[in-house]
């Protein structure tokens, strides 16, 4: 069998730069005319986390913000920043929902399109799809970690849970104090 053809496209996976979000996607929870309560702000295949397993990271000021983009942006080729808007602090907080470390392409974390966030008790519970490739896909041999980085309109909650779409929590967050 040829090697030489999966060699190529993984080669080419490397040089594509990491998947920015030009648009937010809003999602959900408000009344017509009221402020989006999440929208994407990066999603992305190199992420940075080297554990594999997956965590998330609730972001309350700028300082731990540039903290995030900075190790993210020292994993992308060329470690140019992706150019992101920033979430206003005293109303929103950010969120990075990190799948871990994976051993091919073709894994990510999205929103699902509906309900993705409810709030009970103080705490959040967050519905991402959590996408792996089927195990007869074609994908190239490269370790990822993906990642997604939200913003959150603040609320009555101080903790977020991350569950798939099947119920399964994936990570668990808190506001530091």
């Amino acid at each position: 069998m040829n090697r030489r053809p999966a060699a190529i496209i993984a080669f080419a996976l490397l040089l594509l730069p990491p998947i920015v979000v030009g648009q937010p996607e809003a999602h959900n929870i408000q009344q017509p005319g009221e402020q989006a309560v999440m929208e994407t702000l990066y999603t992305g295949q190199q992420c940075g986390r080297n554990q594999t397993t997956a965590s998330a990271t609730w972001i309350d000021n700028a300082r731990q913000l540039e903290a995030s983009i900075k190790r993210i942006r020292g994993t992308m080729s060329g470690g140019n920043s992706p150019l992101l808007p920033k979430p206003d602090f005293q109303h929103e907080i950010a969120l990075l929902v990190e799948m871990g470390q994976r051993p091919t392409l073709g894994y990510q974390i999205s929103l699902t399109g509906s309900d993705d966030l409810r709030i009970t008790q103080g705490q959040a519970h967050l519905v991402l799809d959590w996408v792996q490739p089927p195990a007869d896909a074609m994908v190239a041999q490269m370790i990822s970690s993906p990642c997604l980085l939200l913003k959150l309109k603040r609320g009555n909650y101080t903790s977020i849970q991350v569950l798939d779409k099947q119920g399964t929590i994936r990570a668990a967050s808190h506001r530091r104090h």
